[in-house]
């Protein structure tokens, strides 16, 4: 049955409106939801619903109704996902300072009939640490301590800076020196590693390396140290040196110079602006808003305190004493979310500055193919475990592709949506694991598996076998990713 008859004008404008009515009632719906979760930019929204609303009118009453129910459900459940996932884990929050929980590898897809793991490549972040330099401790102390003197804070604003003497006291001359748990934290996921790949670690040799940095040493000795406890290798060598970096966490000057481009930025700070609201934290420390206006920078005071929010839960004093409380959930949602995009923005496939910082990193992609390759005729196993920072192994899982991590987009907002969650990536103790596996060394046939992060993870790649996947299947993706890229480059050089 036609709901209209002929062409008449009066019931296709009375469909019309009733279409608009319908549309605009569940926008105020979803307005209204997502701006209790985070906010909405107004421009957006405009435009949104005019596109929206066009798509409507050209599509009958039955494929609308049921559209608007399917865009509703959607976008209500997707809104709230991360927002929930941070109350009930707050630690999140704290993004790339967020420290991964001692990751069971188990339970694993069992490999195919008569493979057997044979090699471990390893890019691993640094575990819990106080956080370098030793002024970002400092410099809120002081921020607070001289409101303070000057009779300008709440009582809760009395309570954080006395938070912040006992935070900074326990910091001191230790920046960049692994704290308690993150010590327990790389023993624990260096034991359970070494019981999941049994058939690698025993008697294996272990190679391990570092960047020159201390957090990264001081990770890498705990690991090793615990592989020695187990007493279950062959040999063991650390290293740490500068000519590590080449292949660990080279620099891009070219990259580097696109990253941050006008446009780039000016996106980002128009999301920031959209995402911060820092009166009501200013509010609940200083009793003084004039106070407030000419002598602090509201912002900064605020990003820096909900740093070491995310920090303080690795130290002595979690958890009875924290930061996270005098941030509303809201606060603590918009931080994460700007921290969030400004990594994506740095070390994913952002396409306003250009869409390659990824290939920043294709240096230790280059160094994985070739080791997979170098070592499959060897008798023995091999683990090689190498210590780098959160933005190296971030562009890293970006470059590979590792299950949506490729993700190339300009839209900021959707970044949640579409499974880019920074802590999820490359928290403190996170790593990117490539499992070797085959029948014999004489085979020809080799499988990997990669985990990131103790979760096995997909490839860009076909396979029979998921998620396992063809070595030269992979070494054959990844080698023409590589040219073209070096291609296009190669390219603009000549113009």
């Amino acid at each position: 049955m036609r709901f209209f008859h002929g062409d008449s004008k009066f019931f296709m404008a009375v469909a019309n409106f009733s279409l608009f009515t319908l549309h605009f009632s569940l926008k105020m719906i979803i307005f209204e939801l997502r701006s209790k979760i985070f906010p909405f930019e107004k421009v957006q929204f405009f435009f949104g619903f005019l596109l929206t609303y066009s798509y409507l009118c050209s599509m009958n009453i039955k494929k609308c109704i049921i559209f608007i129910c399917i865009l509703a459900f959607h976008i209500g459940v997707m809104a709230q996902d991360t927002y929930s996932e941070l109350q009930a884990d707050v630690k999140k929050a704290a993004g790339i300072y967020y420290a991964l929980p001692p990751t069971d590898f188990n339970p694993q897809t069992p490999p195919p009939a008569g493979m057997k793991a044979f090699y471990i490549s390893h890019y691993g972040c640094t575990a819990a640490h106080y956080l370098e330099p030793s002024k970002t401790y400092e410099e809120p102390l002081a921020i607070l301590a001289r409101a303070d003197s000057l009779g300008k804070l709440t009582d809760l604003g009395h309570d954080v800076m006395l938070r912040l003497e006992r935070l900074s006291k326990e910091a001191y001359l230790r920046t960049g020196e692994l704290t308690a748990a993150g010590i327990q934290q790389t023993r624990e996921q260096t034991q359970l590693l070494a019981e999941a790949f049994p058939d690698v670690v025993k008697g294996s040799y272990i190679d391990g390396r570092s960047i020159v940095l201390n957090r990264n040493i001081l990770t890498m000795q705990e690991a090793l140290l615990q592989l020695a406890h187990l007493g279950k290798y062959e040999d063991i060598v650390p290293k740490a040196s500068e000519s590590n970096y080449v292949w660990m966490n080279p620099d891009d000057k070219e990259l580097e110079s696109q990253r941050s481009n006008a446009q780039a930025m000016a996106r980002f700070e128009a999301f920031k602006a959209a995402n911060t609201d820092n009166s009501h934290l200013m509010q609940a420390l200083f009793n003084d808003d004039t106070y407030v206006k000419q002598h602090v920078n509201a912002d900064k005071l605020s990003d820096q305190l909900f740093l070491l929010a995310g920090n303080m839960q690795h130290t002595d004093l979690a958890p009875s004493t924290t930061l996270f409380d005098i941030f509303t959930p809201q606060e603590i949602y918009q931080h994460w979310r700007i921290q969030n995009a400004w990594n994506y923005i740095q070390y994913g496939g952002y396409t306003l500055n250009g869409g390659n910082q990824a290939y920043a990193q294709r240096a230790p992609l280059w160094n994985q193919l070739h080791m997979g390759d170098s070592i499959q005729a060897l008798q023995k196993s091999i683990v090689h475990l190498r210590y780098t920072t959160p933005a190296m192994l971030m562009s890293l899982a970006c470059l590979m592709e590792l299950d949506s991590l490729g993700l190339k987009t300009d839209h900021l907002e959707t970044l949640e949506d579409k499974g880019w969650k920074d802590y999820n990536i490359a928290p403190l103790g996170g790593s990117i694991l490539v499992i070797h596996y085959r029948s014999s060394p004489t085979a020809s046939d080799a499988l990997i598996k990669v985990l990131l992060n103790g979760r096995e993870t997909h490839l860009p790649v076909p396979t029979d076998c998921a998620p396992y996947y063809h070595w030269q299947d992979v070494k054959r993706y990844y080698l023409r990713k590589l040219y073209a890229y070096e291609k296009i480059r190669f390219d603009s050089t000549k113009r």
